[in-house]
C-alpha cells in the first residue's frame, strides 16, 4: 500500500475506461460520495443490517477498511457493533473523499494509499490488524492485481486476524438473462463484461474470492451470500424507484468518457447509451435485478 501524494483524477488519456489513477473504472471525486452512501444505505437494507460476518473476538480489536472512500463504512461499524471498542482506521487510492477530521470523523485515521503495493514501514502497521474489510472493489483492481493485493493486506493482519472481503456476483455466470424477455438487463451484462474486459480487471471476481484466500494459506474460510436487489426486487419496497435510480448511476460516467465508436452491443452514440439507460431503469423497476452479494471471510494462521 503506497502512499501516494495527489488525490485521484480522471484518466484524460489512453483507454477511456482505465479508471482513476489508471486503475479505478469508476469516477472517484466528491460527488461519488452520495452514490456511495446510498449503495452503503441499500446494502444495510438488504443484509439486515449485516457488515460484519467475522468473529471477532477482541474487545478493543483494530481495523483496517481498504478502500474507505469517506470513512462510512467505518463509522457504521462503530454504531452498528457498540460493544467493542474500535480503533478505525481506511485507505483509498484518493484522499478527494475523505472527510474534514472533525465531529464524528475525528474517530477515523485515513491514509492516501495504493493497495496493490505494500504499506509504507514508517505506518508502523505490519501485523497490527484485528479486521482487514474490503468491499466492492471489482472495478478497482485488475485482475492481475490480486494476489498482490490480498498478499498486502495479509501482512497487516495479526496472526489470527480477520480478512473480510465483500464483492457482488454482477453478472451470474450460470443463468444468464434472455434478452427476448430481459432485453436491458441482457445489454447490462454485456456492458459490466466489455467494461471489465477492455480494464483488465474480472467481473467474476466475487466468486473466485475463496480460492484466492486459500491460496495465500488464509484458514477457516467461508462465504455467507444476500441478495441485493434493485428494482422491483428491493427488500423494501419504498427503495424501489430510488435503487433503481442508484444502479443506473454506476454508468452514467461511462458516457462522460465516451470510447471511439462506442460500446460493442450496447450503443453507438452516447445518446443512443443514455437512452439505453433510461430504458434500463425502467425495466429494473418493474421487473428487478437481484444479484448476490458475497461476504468472505478468512483468518490468518496463528
Amino acid at each position: 500500500m503506497t502512499e501516494v501524494e495527489k488525490p485521484a483524477q480522471p484518466v484524460k488519456k489512453g483507454n477511456p475506461f482505465a479508471g482513476t489513477e489508471g486503475i479505478y473504472l469508476l469516477p472517484h471525486h466528491i460527488k461519488e460520495i452520495e452514490r456511495l452512501r446510498g449503495q452503503h444505505r441499500l446494502i444495510l437494507s438488504s443484509t439486515g443490517n449485516t457488515l460484519l460476518t467475522a468473529p471477532i473476538k477482541e474487545k478493543k480489536p483494530r481495523v483496517l477498511d481498504s478502500g474507505a472512500a469517506d470513512g462510512t463504512w467505518l463509522l457504521d461499524l462503530q454504531r452498528l457493533y457498540p460493544q467493542y471498542e474500535w480503533s478505525l482506521h481506511g485507505v483509498d487510492i484518493g484522499s478527494a473523499l475523505f472527510p474534514h477530521k472533525s465531529g464524528p470523523y475525528e474517530s477515523l485515521d485515513l491514509h492516501e494509499l495504493d493497495a496493490r503495493a505494500p504499506a509504507p514501514s514508517n505506518l508502523g502497521w505490519e501485523g497490527s490488524f484485528d479486521l482487514i474489510h474490503q468491499r466492492l472493489l471489482i472495478w478497482g483492481f485488475q485482475k492481475k492485481d490480486w494476489p498482490a493485493v490480498l498478499k498486502n493486506q495479509l501482512a497487516l493482519l495479526k496472526p489470527g486476524g480477520w480478512i473480510q472481503l465483500v464483492e457482488t456476483q454482477w453478472v451470474d455466470r450460470d443463468h444468464p438473462f434472455d434478452a427476448a424477455q430481459y432485453p436491458n438487463l441482457a445489454k447490462q451484462t454485456t456492458l459490466q463484461t466489455w467494461s471489465t474486459d477492455v480494464s483488465g480487471m474480472d467481473i467474476f471476481i466475487a466468486y473466485n474470492l475463496e480460492d484466492h484466500l486459500k491460496e495465500l494459506g488464509f484458514e477457516n474460510v467461508s462465504k455467507r451470500d444476500f441478495v441485493l436487489g434493485y428494482g422491483a426486487k428491493a427488500k423494501e419496497e419504498s427503495q424501489n424507484r430510488p435503487s433503481a435510480d442508484l444502479w443506473i448511476k454506476t454508468f452514467t460516467s461511462f458516457g462522460e468518457r465516451w470510447p471511439e465508436g462506442g460500446i460493442p452491443g450496447v450503443a453507438k452514440t452516447k445518446e443512443e447509451f443514455y437512452q439505453f439507460l433510461e430504458d434500463l431503469k425502467n425495466e429494473v423497476s418493474e421487473v428487478g435485478y437481484a444479484p448476490k452479494i458475497s461476504y468472505v471471510i478468512g483468518q490468518k494462521p496463528l
